[in-house]
């Protein structure tokens, strides 16, 4: 599967696993077809939590198609976010609660938006082909398959007589995707290898490595990107290797092994000593100094324990276990019911948490994940980090899947949002404490989008920082507590402290204006996206101020603060039914402008 939104399969696994009880088991789980690719959602993703591939499974062509999760466009913007302030915040909540909701709109749409001049976006680098060449033959007993407990892709035929077999793996603890090509018959192996990129490179073949340098720089998103040295270097057993122009050849082997590489400059410490070219080079020294069963000795002995902590089964899961993936999901999407498929899918969601996020990653999962195929980036709403669910549904699973440390990049890049996320608070709210709104990026982007009408959401940060709080109910780790997630709870409650309002006319602590994710309302006859003190606002204050009360409880710290806590949540206002029968999303029972919008942000209290 390609360009996958990783929150939608793991946010639906997650869905599919429910309330299940889950155990050990010695179940084999594997995504396989039995016929070569011939579209691109049945490639398969490797990635070590910085270097991402997916395997295509073709025989005359195979492709690599390559990434890495530093791989952004855009820079740092400190004019991101119009200043806005105080006294200007006042004025137009006065709006609202006059009811002069089409003014107010007009004004949060004028004033508030920010200004997202070089946000950027997640960039594939682009192909590895490998094009082989083989004396004739019929070809048989074709087979690709991805095993999830030991993150092992497999292609393997036969072309004649002769049994081929590719084996690649994405290593972290060597920090490279290593492919491995065999033959049954001595020589068998002849192949070209080429890179197709999609950024700007240049490419050269230099004794047994394509090298190729380049930058991220994409204008459709703003200026500014990366700079970044790949290598694909080759090891053979038999036959010779050629580098000639941008293309390496190699004739007549009988094994041959790839490695590959990719580093950028990606907020690069130049007071450390690290240079990203020099690391690149040197990651592949040492990885070629190995052989591919010492590489993948060491890759399963990191990866497996962490997938073989959970097991899930269901009675008779193994039914259609013969069966390749297509034709399952070809029955299921008829009517068939397919349990072992359900296994797989929650499987496969812990899988690419795994491949997508480990405690040494740079950057946690973006929006489409790290296995890009260029499509994402080209979108309005880009590669980015989306904070009205889609990076905490990539998330959601990290607890429940029992893979607490895969959540670290997320708190990480939480610890960096914060520190820019002040001064947006300061410039637009005129408050303390730290916020940020529906769209982010590596580069510090915390203000609200270019249009309110996604982008006034606030409460976006709160919805990021309650993952803080769900990591220590799950890990009951005090030292994270103390040093890591409280912290920047309470920094963040120090925000909506400041910024929460009494209504005059109801005497309830409220937000706003702001929005209910991506949704709007009718009202007199209008269509609008801002009001005050939507349902999830509601919804996400309590979680921050009830996750830093218990906090104060278990750490026996600020007594005073945990007072105000106490009397904030004592003034907000209770959930309402409206006239459908349904929980009201907005705090008035407006009629919906667009009835089952996609998100449902105010049912957050419900799930998960």
């Amino acid at each position: 599967m390609r360009n996958v939104t990783l929150g939608l399969i793991i946010g639906a696994a997650l869905l599919v696993s429910g309330s299940l009880s889950l155990k050990a088991t010695e179940n084999k789980m594997k995504l396989w077809y039995d016929k070569p690719a011939d579209e691109w959602m049945k490639s398969l993703p490797l990635g070590n939590g910085r270097l991402g591939v997916m395997i295509y499974g073709g025989i005359e062509t195979e492709t690599l198609a390559l990434n890495e999760s530093t791989m952004w466009s855009g820079e740092y913007d400190e004019h991101q976010q119009r200043p806005f302030g105080r006294e200007k915040l006042n004025q137009v909540r006065k709006l609202f609660f006059e009811n002069n909701l089409s003014e107010g709109n007009h004004v949060a749409g004028n004033m508030m938006a920010g200004s997202p001049h070089s946000v950027g976006t997640h960039l594939p680098i682009g192909d590895l082909k490998i094009n082989f060449s083989y004396p004739q033959g019929e070809i048989s007993d074709y087979r690709h398959e991805l095993d999830l407990h030991t993150a092992i892709n497999t292609v393997s035929y036969k072309v004649g007589n002769t049994e081929y077999i590719r084996q690649c793996i994405a290593s972290n603890p060597d920090d490279v995707v290593a492919m491995h090509i065999k033959a049954s018959r001595p020589k068998a192996i002849t192949i070209e290898l080429e890179l197709k990129l999609l950024r700007q490179a240049n490419v050269v073949a230099s004794g047994n490595q394509l090298i190729y340098t380049g930058n991220a720089e994409f204008e459709k998103h703003g200026k500014g990107g990366v700079h970044f040295e790949g290598r694909i270097a080759v090891q053979i057993k038999g036959g010779t290797i050629k580098a000639e122009g941008k293309k390496l050849y190699i004739e007549k082997a009988t094994e041959v092994t790839l490695l590959s590489d990719v580093r950028t400059n990606f907020k690069n410490n130049t007071f450390s000593g690290y240079n990203y070219k020099i690391k690149c080079e040197k990651t592949i020294e040492l990885a070629s100094k190995k052989d591919f069963k010492t590489l993948m000795k060491k890759h399963i002995e990191d990866y497996s324990p962490l997938f073989s902590r959970v097991g899930l089964s269901f009675e008779h899961h193994a039914k259609f276990d013969h069966l390749p993936n297509d034709e399952r999901w070809a029955r299921v999407k008829k009517g068939e019911s397919d349990p072992g498929l359900d296994a797989l899918f929650f499987q496969y969601a812990r899988y690419l948490l795994i491949a997508s996020s480990r405690p040494n990653s740079p950057l946690p999962v973006a929006l489409q994940g790290f296995f890009n195929d260029n499509l994402a980036c080209h979108m309005g709403w880009t590669n980015d980090y989306h904070l009205d669910i889609n990076t905490e549904q990539n998330y959601w699973i990290a607890n429940v899947g029992n893979l607490a440390e895969c959540h670290l990049p997320l708190f990480d890049y939480i610890k960096d949002l914060s520190i820019h996320g002040a001064k947006t608070a300061k410039d637009l709210y005129g408050c303390k404490g730290w916020t940020a709104h529906t769209t982010a990026n590596p580069w510090g982007y915390t203000a609200v989008s270019g249009s309110i009408l996604w982008g006034l959401f606030p409460t976006a940060s709160s919805w990021l920082a309650s993952h803080l709080w769900t990591q220590y109910d799950y890990t009951q780790d005090k030292d994270f507590l103390k040093n890591t997630a409280y912290p920047l709870l309470k920094s963040n409650a120090e925000f909506l402290l400041d910024y929460m309002v009494i209504d005059p006319r109801n005497n309830y602590l409220v937000t706003g204006p702001s929005i209910s994710p991506e949704n709007s309302f009718r009202h007199q006859g209008q269509e609008f996206c801002a009001s005050m003190m939507p349902t999830c606002d509601r919804v996400l204050a309590y979680e921050i101020f009830s996750a830093c009360l218990q906090s104060t409880e278990i750490l026996n710290v600020d007594a005073s603060f945990a007072d105000s806590l106490r009397t904030a949540i004592s003034k907000l206002p209770p959930f309402r039914i409206s006239t459908n029968g349904g929980v009201q999303e907005w705090f008035e029972d407006y009629e919906e402008a667009h009835p089952n919008h996609r998100h449902t942000t105010h049912l957050l209290s419900l799930y998960p």
